[in-house]
């Protein structure tokens, strides 16, 4: 197993493989990838066997001395072809701690791709974490629908009522929104409840979508007068998921169920057009050790149970 450092004339070969392979997702394009290239120094590589074909990827960047696969990217772990086969993946781990050891590295940290981004089952490399004496660093729990169970979860009668309270108020779902107007609710409620601020900038967002506008979508919720009181930005990361980047409502929005009416109308939709999972999100603080109850029971309440988002480290 041969590695190669990702360069920029590697783009193309880089993003074909993104489109055939077993669990990727438009956030390892390139073209999402380095929109925050100035931020991180990027050290992702590329795997050949012996032959020179290209069988994994791995999204990633360096700092003091250790890799991370990826700090810029919610997940970004190995990126792999449905060919490929365990004792495969296995020359990958080995010939990269060697490689990285040779580098002067003297970290590796993992983030694990969570099992719904995956088109085909794709967790060999947990396997060889664990044979690598990996250390589980960071346990996320996200909630997450699946669309195509029958009979489906049946949303608790808290999330009905909401619902209820914004049909009879008259709010209504507007898709392809300008996410101008969402914008400011979002980070109004982020610092208000929250104290913190998008992981994104408006620009940042704005040249993502224009880049991926068949994978970024803006959703609004609207009053009878059109006035906007809540929102979302959801990502198609693949043919078969829905992620909610972001979800917020200001204060009316909040009293009128607007979120339970987004999310209603976002699950039949995206059932209707045949995707497996809906996943709203996580629901933790300090690296998983802190879970918001009240945040992870109101999702649930829309049917959705846990997936968890995992970050390990191998020491070298």
């Amino acid at each position: 197993m041969n590695i190669c450092r990702y360069t920029r004339d590697r783009k193309p070969e880089w993003d074909a493989f993104v489109c055939k392979a077993k669990n990727a997702s438009f956030l390892f394009m390139r073209d999402y990838m380095d929109y925050h290239a100035e931020r991180f120094a990027d050290h992702s590589l590329m795997y050949y066997d012996d032959k020179g074909r290209l069988t994994a990827i791995m999204p990633a960047n360096e700092d003091n001395h250790i890799l991370y696969s990826h700090q810029g990217l919610t997940y970004g772990g190995l990126v792999l072809t449905t060919q490929i086969r365990a004792t495969e993946v296995g020359k990958i781990f080995s010939t990269t701690i060697v490689y990285l050891r040779k580098q002067g590295f003297t970290q590796w940290y993992y983030k694990q791709i969570p099992s719904i981004y995956s088109q085909y089952p794709s967790q060999e490399d947990e396997y060889w974490l664990w044979r690598n004496n990996a250390t589980l660093t960071c346990c996320n729990l996200s909630c997450t629908v699946k669309l195509d169970t029958n009979p489906p979860i049946p949303w608790e009668r808290r999330r009905k009522r909401c619902l209820k309270r914004a049909q009879e108020a008259g709010m209504h779902i507007t898709e392809n929104a300008d996410i101008d107007t969402f914008w400011p609710i979002m980070t109004a409620n982020l610092r208000d409840k929250y104290g913190a601020t998008p992981v994104h900038t408006l620009d940042e967002m704005k040249m993502l979508q224009a880049r991926f506008p068949d994978n970024i979508h803006i959703y609004l919720c609207m009053d009878n007068d059109n006035v906007a009181h809540a929102g979302a930005v959801v990502y198609a990361t693949n043919t078969q998921t829905i992620h909610v980047q972001y979800a917020h409502a200001d204060n009316t929005g909040k009293t009128n169920g607007a979120i339970d009416l987004l999310y209603s109308v976002l699950i039949d939709r995206y059932q209707a057009l045949g995707y497996t999972y809906f996943d709203i999100g996580t629901s933790n603080e300090q690296g998983g050790w802190i879970l918001n109850e009240k945040l992870i029971e109101q999702k649930e309440g829309f049917g959705g149970r846990g997936i968890t988002y995992k970050q390990w480290r191998i020491t070298l």
